[in-house]
């Protein structure tokens, strides 16, 4: 599949490979835009303190896309162009080029879906419970937002529910997720996110995730 080919709304990430330093960066985003008339595949611009990050024309950096799709493995773009535009209400995304078809991608962690809902975190020896935001999940692992009160460690393991109705296919769905914090960031508002890696693998959470995914893809589409 051409990057043209892409729709919308899908969830991707992009692989920064830094050759002198012998590591790889990840970064997380989403495509807003595609119009293969003008050969545009837009991509929502990565903020750090309030600056765009720009890897174009840098020596010695490559960069890889990985594209998360609903019912297929990820597909990957390999070392791809990434042009930074700003558009008319003055934000900034990329525009992705790659004169390469993507290949499907093999790896353990399937695609993050949004999910944006309140729900409790409970952590430590006395089970103390936060009310947080679960940001996203996927099969092998999830994150939250929450105020800087939270305090959690990295290898700190932690539990929260996972409840949901779909309403367009009538349907409510209760997880229990366990997991291990494995990174934590601050954001500009002050707000902290934190990532988790699942203990086990959670009975029906992709297949949740899948439908999740499909419809708010539909959506986007105009379906």
């Amino acid at each position: 599949m051409h990057l043209e080919e892409l729709s919308a709304g899908l969830g991707v990430t992009f692989y920064v490979n830094i050759a002198n330093a012998a590591q790889q960066l990840t970064f997380e985003s989403r495509i807003t835009e595609v119009n293969p008339k003008k050969h545009l595949v837009l991509v929502e611009a990565i903020i750090r303190e309030d600056k765009v990050l720009s890897f174009k024309g840098k020596l010695g950096i490559s960069v890889d896309l990985v594209v998360a799709l609903p019912d297929e493995k990820p597909l990957l773009f390999q070392h791809i162009t990434m042009e930074t535009l700003k558009m008319p209400d003055d934000s900034f995304c990329y525009n992705i080029i790659s004169d390469k078809d993507g290949i499907p991608y093999n790896r353990r962690n399937s695609f993050r879906c949004f999910i944006g809902t309140p729900t409790y975190i409970r952590s430590g020896k006395d089970m103390e419970e936060h009310e947080v935001i679960l940001r996203d999940a996927s099969a092998s692992g999830f994150s939250i937002t929450c105020d800087s009160t939270v305090t959690l460690e990295i290898g700190q393991l932690v539990h929260v529910l996972l409840e949901d109705y779909i309403e367009e296919i009538n349907k409510n769905y209760s997880f229990h997720l366990y997991g291990m914090v494995v990174r934590s960031q601050e954001l500009d508002n002050g707000k902290l996110v934190y990532g988790f890696k699942l203990n086990n693998k959670v009975g029906g959470l992709e297949n949740y995730l899948t439908q999740k995914e499909r419809i708010r893809i539909k959506k986007n589409r105009g379906k």
